[in-house]
């Protein structure tokens, strides 16, 4: 399972990515095709297609704060889409790391979080000028959205699951004060039955009392005698 900061990818999902960066690759009959993500300053190859010319491997990282010009990079800072034909006319592009490996054409395309923030990209790499036309890059942009469409299902996911994980910490023999009636917990803490229950689910609290609570701090007060009369 590849870990993020946000969310934990399962590794069925990472494989269904390396299969779309080998489709790419074949349909767009370039060198190589990955699909990246963030890690803090660092952009992971977490699906590459497998053909000889790839210009990373799986899992392989990309610092972007070390100065140096990426294609990648720049896709993901901009969070636009990046074409490149021929990096060689370019005075930009030229001395970038991809030109200099040789990989002087390049499509890109940020892939983003359903709430909108930024997660990677999906990248076409050539070693040979490309243009890039027909539906090529408009299927980068439908896998786009079928990745953001797979972090949604899997933030869901997660979060069903931290839920389950809720509740079963209430299940079993809970350790009660018989007199006191605090709880305790699995430290060896004595805690309030609110504070205990807040900290391990969703429920919040209000405070009140009872009829029998009531009659017994009141019952002898004349105001409270008297109030229904």
């Amino acid at each position: 399972m590849a870990e993020h900061h946000r969310i934990r990818i399962p590794e069925i999902a990472v494989l269904k990515w390396r299969n779309i960066a080998e489709l790419l690759a074949q349909v767009a009959a370039v060198s190589a095709a990955t699909v990246n993500m963030v890690e803090e300053d660092n952009i992971r190859i977490i699906g590459v297609s497998a053909g000889p010319d790839r210009p990373f491997e799986q899992d392989d990282l990309i610092n972007t704060k070390n100065g140096r010009k990426t294609y990648c990079a720049a896709v993901i800072q901009a969070r636009e889409k990046l074409i490149v034909t021929d990096a060689r006319a370019s005075e930009f592009w030229k001395e970038s790391e991809g030109a200099k490996a040789g990989y002087i054409a390049y499509a890109g395309v940020p892939i983003v979080y359903p709430d909108g923030d930024i997660f990677g990209s999906i990248c076409l790499f050539d070693k040979k000028p490309n243009t890039f036309e027909g539906p090529v890059v408009r299927l980068m942009e439908e896998f786009s959205e079928i990745v953001t469409g797979h972090l949604s299902l899997i933030t869901k996911n997660t979060q069903l699951e931290d839920a389950l994980k809720e509740v079963r910490t209430l299940q079993g023999l809970i350790p009660i004060c018989a007199n006191c009636k605090k709880i305790r917990d699995d430290k060896g803490f004595w805690q309030k039955v609110e504070v205990y229950l807040e900290e391990r689910s969703n429920a919040r609290f209000t405070h009140g009392l009872c009829e029998d609570c009531i009659q017994k701090l009141y019952g002898k007060e004349k105001w409270f005698k008297d109030k229904d009369k």
